[in-house]
């Protein structure tokens, strides 16, 4: 483009492929591609076989991750390294947002710049899974103990803190070496203190603009009713740091504190979180739902529940559904631990040490209706003004700036 005289070039949109040892739909992922997006970048994502249409991408490649590879096993390795090349090759892109571990740590052996996103602290996410791994251990354990499946049992083991060993020293490498995202200031401060570095940024998993923007402010109930939004795990596993069990049965057993609704659980019948009886139940199921269908039946509720029992890895977790709730005008309750809600939603959060104390704070709850609606007014406000994506986005292009 020619102006005055002086010779001006227009640059090529950046081309940017998020690469993801796991499969999409991912929301976090989408929402960064979208975002890169609204700023007529190009984007690409590389990753196990999905299941989505209507992508917001120009390609989607496709990506063998094993167990095996994931477990750095040098010839598995090797395999996930070739194809990663040929799809670079490819794509030609001029920056790769890694998302997680194993694939920032698998960028880093090639030659492009990059930005690790770190959706989880790795160290506790490790720890996590090899706690569960022994307690299935323990349990299989009191069901055979011959010799050849004690030894099993134990190489096992070896290579699950082999793991945790591998994990803690990647995390390590790649904060010293690529700008680093991540999803809350608690797992910011652990990675900046991992490796005295500067480059750590905040992008927290908060809704988009786009996403919330139909939501209506919040109409008074006179009757107490609470949410839970979530997913059944896979094959009834019970997960350490999720630990719901008896909650559900909570809202059949007393019925001084309201009614529950389950989003995105299955039918009593299928449901492996209550043992009550389902012909009685206070407890409404409503099964998947698309997000704007979502919102909406969250609204018909006051209280949000994020109802996991204590757990030491809680404070490197900012569960998606609190905020969530905030945006349907509903007045968030978690467990204490769960600090980054607490510090996030400030006085629109309950926090209760044991469900004995959350059954106090549903029947204060109920006793209050008009103040628990002035509380969702100001939720509802706050978070349209303050738990939104686009407030951290460009943390995500400063780190594509400096990578």
């Amino acid at each position: 483009m020619l102006k005055k005289g002086v010779l001006t070039y227009i640059h090529p949109p950046l081309r940017i492929l998020h690469l993801s040892d796991y499969a999409l739909p991912d929301w976090r992922i989408e929402k960064s591609a979208i975002s890169a997006l609204n700023r007529n970048y190009q984007v690409f994502f590389a990753g196990l076989p999905s299941h989505i249409s209507n992508s917001v991408f120009s390609k989607i490649y496709e990506i063998n991750w094993t167990p095996r590879a994931r477990r750095a096993f040098p010839y598995y390795w090797y395999c996930v390294k070739k194809q990663l090349k040929k799809i670079v090759s490819e794509a030609r892109p001029d920056i790769v947002h890694a998302h997680n571990v194993f694939s920032a740590k698998m960028v880093s052996e090639i030659d492009i710049p990059f930005v690790y996103d770190d959706h989880e602290y790795w160290p506790s996410y490790v720890r996590r899974q090899i706690e569960s791994y022994n307690s299935s251990l323990e349990k299989s354990s009191r069901n055979s103990g011959s010799p050849r499946s004690m030894m099993q049992k134990t190489i096992l083991r070896l290579l699950n803190y082999r793991f945790l060993k591998l994990g803690l020293k990647w995390e390590k490498q790649l904060v010293s070496s690529a700008p680093t995202l991540t999803v809350s200031e608690n797992i910011a401060t652990e990675l900046r203190q991992l490796e005295s570095t500067s480059k750590v940024f905040i992008t927290p998993n908060f809704p988009m603009k786009n996403e919330i923007k139909d939501i209506q402010p919040p109409r008074f109930h006179k009757e107490l009713t609470s949410v839970y939004a979530g997913i059944e795990p896979k094959n009834n596993t019970k997960i350490a740091h999720r630990d719901m069990e008896g909650f559900v049965d909570i809202f059949n057993l007393y019925d001084d504190v309201g009614t529950l609704t389950m989003i995105g659980i299955d039918e009593p019948s299928k449901n492996a979180h209550s043992s009550s009886n389902p012909s009685n139940s206070r407890v409404a199921y409503k099964g998947y739902l698309p997000r704007n269908m979502m919102y909406q039946e969250m609204q018909n509720s006051s209280i949000g529940v994020v109802p996991f029992r204590k757990h030491w890895s809680h404070k490197y977790i900012s569960p998606n559904k609190a905020y969530e709730y905030a945006h349907a005008g509903l007045v968030v309750l978690c467990t204490s631990s769960l600090v980054p809600i607490k510090n996030i939603l400030r006085n629109y959060c309950f926090t209760f040490e044991q469900y004995e104390d959350m059954i106090s704070q549903l029947r204060d709850c109920r006793d209050n209706m008009e103040k628990i609606y002035e509380m969702r007014i100001g939720v509802y406000q706050f978070a349209k003004e303050n738990l939104l994506w686009e407030n951290y986005e460009q943390n995500i292009f400063e780190a594509y700036r400096i990578a």
